[in-house]
């Protein structure tokens, strides 16, 4: 196949590889697979920072910087906006953003893309004027917060830490501990979500309710941007693991979905070149609850990361789901 729009969704996917996306009109050589794969690999595998270019005082909300620390003591950084209810949302973000959105109408991350911005400030302040607080987060080796103990990421697997450490913070603050709290989570970070559930169920047996975002399975992104890149799948498997010292079956959300016990809204982009339907179909069918919901996006779009821009432009979906099971 033709790669260049396919390409392009890898690139918002996370960052943007500079000389590397261009129009090509003839099947891949060896040396450019080896390139796609190495790109690839940089998305799945290795952390990545993009500029905080927006606050909550640029929207008129107060705020707090605040920090607090992931399970195995990672210093995450975030912003905690008040507001009048005993209700709090806990966001985190997708690979190459961060609390703030992703900057991909600017160069070096608009390469290869539709060069569109991802802003989730407008989405906080919904929520803020619909009375919830809110608590948002970089996770590790995004924005602000510190890196872990290496540069590679999991996927997930390592980044639960750090959406416990949130759950944890919100708990401990004198101001919050008795809230009710609410989720807010996509892809790199619903990943993150899912795994930290089953890994730990405790944390989150007082958890009223859950937004996913693309969640997404090894299995799933092999069948989708891998074999689209021609790169075959073994290979993938082998590079993979000697970057993270991770296996691509231990990257599956359908299984992690058997552990969720709250109401659960699930949001996929269906054309989404860097995935396939059945990934986030299973997330839903496994999820062993009455109160659960999936929004699938069809509106022609094909780059995953408009996924990202759906509700801080119709924010009304998200305080309906979030007044039905908090207030």
């Amino acid at each position: 196949m033709k790669n260049v729009r396919f390409i392009s969704s890898l690139i918002l996917l996370s960052l943007s590889v500079p000389g590397f996306a261009q129009d090509r009109t003839q099947e891949n050589t060896n040396d450019q697979t080896l390139q796609i794969m190495n790109a690839l690999l940089q998305v799945m595998g290795e952390e990545s920072r993009t500029p905080i270019l927006r606050r909550p005082g640029d929207y008129d909300m107060e705020y707090e910087d605040v920090f607090f620390s992931a399970m195995d003591g990672t210093v995450i950084e975030g912003w905690f906006i008040p507001s009048t209810s005993d209700n709090v949302i806990i966001f985190n973000h997708f690979k190459g953003a961060n609390r703030y959105g992703f900057p991909g109408h600017l160069e070096p991350w608009s390469i290869g893309g539709p060069g569109f911005e991802v802003n989730f400030l407008p989405l906080y302040k919904a929520l803020n004027e619909a009375g919830y607080n809110i608590l948002t987060y970089d996770l590790r080796g995004n924005g602000l917060s510190a890196p872990g103990p290496t540069p590679i990421i999991g996927a997930g697997l390592i980044e639960y830490r750090d959406v416990v450490g949130s759950v944890r913070y919100i708990k401990s603050r004198e101001d919050t501990k008795n809230m009710d709290i609410s989720l807010f989570s996509q892809c790199f970070g619903a990943n993150s979500t899912l795994t930290a559930i089953e890994k730990h169920p405790e944390e989150f047996k007082d958890i009223k309710s859950m937004i996913a975002i693309q969640p997404l399975s090894a299995n799933a992104f092999i069948d989708g941007a891998v074999k689209g890149a021609g790169i075959e799948k073994e290979a993938w498997e082998a590079a993979y693991e000697m970057l993270t010292s991770r296996r691509t079956s231990d990257i599956d959300m359908p299984k992690c979905a058997r552990s969720i016990t709250f109401p659960t809204f699930l949001v996929q982009i269906r054309g989404d070149y860097s995935t396939k339907p059945y990934d986030v179909q299973a997330v839903y069918d496994n999820l062993p609850i009455k109160d659960k919901k999936l929004l699938w996006i069809d509106e022609g779009k094909v780059i995953r990361t408009e996924a990202y821009k759906y509700f801080p432009e119709n924010p009304t979906p998200v305080i309906d789901w979030f007044d039905k099971y908090m207030k």
